[in-house]
């Protein structure tokens, strides 16, 4: 996730329409590097996406995969 938005967004990337609505405290955009972490190493949650924009990112993740 970035604060550093560039409009229409790049490929893969996924603008949050809604950031304030989740919590977040700048425009944001989800990049599209894939990682995992393990549990105890996730210190804090940002915010929560609305429907809409979940729902933006899960088709953005499968057409990475297509």
């Amino acid at each position: 996730m970035t604060s550093q938005v560039r409009g229409s967004g790049e490929f893969g990337e996924v603008v949050i329409e809604d950031w304030k609505g989740a919590g977040l405290l700048k425009p944001s955009a989800v990049k599209p590097v894939l990682a995992t972490f393990e549990q105890p190493l996730v210190r804090k949650t940002l915010g929560r996406l609305c429907t809409a924009d979940q729902q933006r990112l899960r088709e953005s993740i499968e057409s990475l995969f297509r």
